[in-house]
């Protein structure tokens, strides 16, 4: 199985450190963000990976080459303008050819549960399975209501305080099968003018 990692963003949010580098270069325990993410996937047996980029791209290909020095391999795919998360995975459709691990590359996140919604798409009949986790504060995510079968109901965006129909936040991680494409061809563009990736679930 193939990985997809989103690292195409420009990191507004962490201005003026993302002036001179991407977020995903950003260094946490002497590594950067993105790497934390690589290795993550490939203590996955996930080692096929394809990165998405577009904001300081060529950045991100010199730190991390073909994948080699890492233990992987590493193929790059550019956004050419941010579109939104659901236009960036619809960039890598040519370069998988079979079901998919997504994450976004900006995310810390443990091995042992990536592993969980892997064991979880083996095991349930579903197109598509997300990773949520609680939050405390659900205004500021895109929170996930799901039925009692678990199933996504829908997804808002940073629902007004006390609005929210959960405490579930969209995790960043996601197992596709091929039926993603078709649905993102499917969406149309939010109010932010952007394509969602959550719109295709």
């Amino acid at each position: 199985m193939k990985a997809v990692v989103l690292a195409a963003g420009e990191g507004v949010r962490l201005q003026p450190i993302t002036a001179t580098r991407p977020k995903h270069l950003i260094k946490l325990g002497g590594k950067a963000i993105l790497e934390h993410c690589i290795e993550a996937l490939k203590s996955c047996g996930l080692t096929d990976i394809v990165i998405v980029t577009h904001y300081m791209s060529d950045a991100i290909r010199q730190y991390f080459g073909d994948g080699e020095k890492f233990g992987v391999k590493i193929a790059y795919v550019e956004q050419k303008a941010i579109l939104g998360t659901g236009n960036a995975v619809s960039t890598v459709e040519p370069y998988v050819d079979g079901d998919f691990t997504l994450v976004y590359g900006d995310l810390l996140f443990a091995p042992d549960s990536l592993k969980t919604v892997l064991q979880c798409y083996e095991t349930e009949e579903a197109a598509a399975v997300m990773a949520v986790v609680p939050v405390e504060k659900p205004e500021n995510y895109g929170i996930v209501e799901i039925d009692n079968k678990k199933a996504v109901k829908r997804i808002i965006e940073k629902p007004a305080a006390g609005e929210a129909p959960s405490n579930l936040a969209n995790a960043g991680i996601y197992v596709f099968s091929l039926e993603v494409f078709d649905k993102l061809r499917q969406i149309t563009a939010s109010v932010r003018g952007e394509w969602e990736l959550t719109d295709a679930l």
